[in-house]
Protein backbone atom coordinates (compact mmCIF):
# COMPACT_ATOMS: atom_id res chain seq x y z
CA UNK A 1 0.00 0.00 0.00
CA UNK A 2 2.91 2.39 -0.43
CA UNK A 3 2.01 3.89 -3.14
CA UNK A 4 -1.73 4.24 -2.16
CA UNK A 5 -2.99 7.60 0.15
CA UNK A 6 -2.48 6.96 3.56
CA UNK A 7 -6.29 6.74 5.04
CA UNK A 8 -7.40 7.04 8.83
CA UNK A 9 -9.22 4.07 10.22
CA UNK A 10 -10.80 4.30 13.80
CA UNK A 11 -10.65 0.99 15.45
CA UNK A 12 -13.14 0.38 18.22
CA UNK A 13 -12.88 -2.16 20.29
CA UNK A 14 -12.85 -2.74 23.97
CA UNK A 15 -10.02 -5.83 24.38
CA UNK A 16 -6.77 -3.84 24.29
CA UNK A 17 -4.73 -6.70 23.09
CA UNK A 18 -6.93 -7.16 20.02
CA UNK A 19 -6.99 -2.98 19.62
CA UNK A 20 -3.41 -2.94 20.35
CA UNK A 21 -2.61 -5.76 17.27
CA UNK A 22 -5.10 -4.75 15.04
CA UNK A 23 -3.51 -1.16 15.04
CA UNK A 24 0.03 -2.56 13.99
CA UNK A 25 -1.65 -4.96 11.13
CA UNK A 26 -3.43 -1.53 10.15
CA UNK A 27 -0.08 0.61 10.69
CA UNK A 28 2.13 -1.68 8.72
CA UNK A 29 -0.47 -1.77 5.48
CA UNK A 30 0.12 2.33 5.74
CA UNK A 31 -3.20 3.88 7.45
CA UNK A 32 -2.96 5.95 10.22
CA UNK A 33 -5.00 4.28 13.15
CA UNK A 34 -6.67 6.48 15.94
CA UNK A 35 -8.61 4.16 18.74
CA UNK A 36 -11.42 3.61 20.89
CA UNK A 37 -13.01 1.79 23.11
CA UNK A 38 -16.70 2.44 23.43
CA UNK A 39 -19.46 3.88 21.64
CA UNK A 40 -19.77 7.29 22.63
CA UNK A 41 -15.55 7.20 22.75
CA UNK A 42 -15.66 6.43 18.97
CA UNK A 43 -18.06 9.20 18.11
CA UNK A 44 -15.68 11.60 19.32
CA UNK A 45 -12.59 10.25 17.72
CA UNK A 46 -14.58 10.23 14.44
CA UNK A 47 -15.52 14.01 14.81
CA UNK A 48 -11.60 15.03 15.56
CA UNK A 49 -10.13 12.94 13.26
CA UNK A 50 -12.63 11.95 10.65
CA UNK A 51 -11.58 8.67 9.41
CA UNK A 52 -12.11 6.95 6.49
CA UNK A 53 -13.65 4.14 8.12
CA UNK A 54 -14.66 2.79 11.54
CA UNK A 55 -13.92 -0.78 11.71
CA UNK A 56 -15.25 -2.19 14.56
CA UNK A 57 -16.42 -5.94 16.39
CA UNK A 58 -19.49 -7.27 16.32
CA UNK A 59 -19.19 -8.61 20.25
CA UNK A 60 -18.15 -5.01 21.20
CA UNK A 61 -20.61 -4.62 24.00
CA UNK A 62 -21.48 -1.18 22.96
CA UNK A 63 -22.03 -2.13 19.28
CA UNK A 64 -25.50 -1.27 18.90
CA UNK A 65 -25.38 1.95 20.54
CA UNK A 66 -22.21 2.96 17.63
CA UNK A 67 -24.52 1.89 14.68
CA UNK A 68 -27.40 4.05 16.33
CA UNK A 69 -25.00 7.21 17.10
CA UNK A 70 -23.22 6.84 13.58
CA UNK A 71 -27.10 6.16 12.06
CA UNK A 72 -27.97 9.10 14.05
CA UNK A 73 -25.19 11.69 13.62
CA UNK A 74 -25.32 13.42 10.21
CA UNK A 75 -21.93 14.05 9.39
CA UNK A 76 -20.57 10.62 10.14
CA UNK A 77 -23.90 8.77 8.62
CA UNK A 78 -22.50 7.85 5.64
CA UNK A 79 -19.46 6.70 7.22
CA UNK A 80 -17.90 3.12 6.29
CA UNK A 81 -18.39 0.99 9.15
CA UNK A 82 -16.86 -2.40 8.57
CA UNK A 83 -16.02 -5.57 10.63
CA UNK A 84 -13.00 -8.49 9.71
CA UNK A 85 -14.44 -11.58 10.66
CA UNK A 86 -13.43 -14.60 8.63
CA UNK A 87 -16.55 -16.71 10.25
CA UNK A 88 -18.74 -14.14 8.49
CA UNK A 89 -21.34 -13.04 10.86
CA UNK A 90 -24.88 -12.67 10.54
CA UNK A 91 -25.82 -9.42 11.55
CA UNK A 92 -28.68 -7.73 11.64
CA UNK A 93 -27.81 -3.92 10.58
CA UNK A 94 -27.20 -4.22 7.39
CA UNK A 95 -25.12 -0.97 6.97
CA UNK A 96 -21.86 -2.64 8.65
CA UNK A 97 -19.70 -4.21 5.89
CA UNK A 98 -18.22 -7.80 7.02
CA UNK A 99 -14.64 -7.87 5.57
CA UNK A 100 -12.72 -11.19 5.52
CA UNK A 101 -9.11 -10.20 5.35
CA UNK A 102 -7.20 -6.80 5.11
CA UNK A 103 -7.13 -6.74 1.43
CA UNK A 104 -11.18 -6.44 1.14
CA UNK A 105 -10.54 -3.53 3.93
CA UNK A 106 -7.94 -2.42 1.74
CA UNK A 107 -10.39 -2.54 -1.72
CA UNK A 108 -13.65 -1.25 0.31
CA UNK A 109 -11.45 1.83 1.19
CA UNK A 110 -10.34 2.13 -2.35
CA UNK A 111 -13.69 2.17 -3.82
CA UNK A 112 -15.35 3.95 -1.27
CA UNK A 113 -15.76 8.21 -0.97
CA UNK A 114 -14.36 7.83 2.51
CA UNK A 115 -11.01 9.97 3.31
Amino acid sequence: MADKQQQTILVVEDVDEISVSMSAALNRRGHRVVRAATAQQAIEMAEQNRPAMILTDPDLPTFDKLMELVGHHGTLKNMIVAIIDINDPKLKNKSVNVLSDFQALDDLLESGDGG
